[in-house]
């Protein structure tokens, strides 16, 4: 089972990071600024707040901010970017609908414990406030804890599974021959 699992991750590891690559490569400001940031380091705890970061915004109801939101966090977290932006397609266009109607019912079931009053709408826009208020609420009761689970579940399955990065070999280490080579100091 180990073996296994290390081998998907590392494949999967391998084809988001040449995707990965690839759109920095277009993109080279956002590339120079999440350089400088930290977003884009790769250890344990940096992807681990990416993850949270990911599972955090992609499970409220931000549909068409979720990337800035995501990119205004992993900065302030100094958390890793793609990893937050991978976790985030936990809400997609399929699973849209069934979440938003669970945030919203979980909402109206805690707003009977939660005083919230619109008293100085009225009419249709109470109800749009109300109804607004259930979802955001909803959302957040099931984000927050979304996000702490991601950040501990992804830290014991690293840690698990003893799951490392590749070590990157720099251009120059490559090119030269190790000593004592046929190709070395001759």
């Amino acid at each position: 089972m180990r073996g296994w699992l290390r081998q998907r991750v590392s494949l999967a590891s391998r084809r988001t990071r040449v995707r990965t690559r690839a759109w920095l490569q277009r993109h080279p400001r956002t590339r120079a600024f999440l350089t400088r940031t930290g977003s884009l380091e790769v250890d344990e705890f940096t992807l681990a707040r990416g993850v949270a970061v990911g599972l955090f915004i992609g499970l409220t109801p931000t549909v068409g901010i979720q990337t800035v939101l995501m990119l205004v966090a992993s900065v302030a977290l100094r958390a890793n970017f793609p990893a937050a932006f991978v976790a985030s397609w936990i809400n997609n266009p399929f699973t849209f609908a069934p979440f938003y109607f669970g945030f919203h019912a979980l909402g109206g079931y805690l707003m009977r414990f939660v005083p919230v009053r619109f008293e100085s709408l009225s009419g249709l826009e109470q109800e749009i406030a109300l109804e607004t208020a259930a979802l955001v609420i909803g959302s957040l009761a099931i984000a927050l804890p979304a996000g702490v689970l991601g950040y501990a579940g992804f830290l014991y399955v690293w840690r698990r599974f003893d799951l490392h990065m590749p070590a990157r070999v720099d251009a120059q280490d490559a090119a030269q021959d190790p000593p004592g080579t046929a190709g070395g100091a001759g």
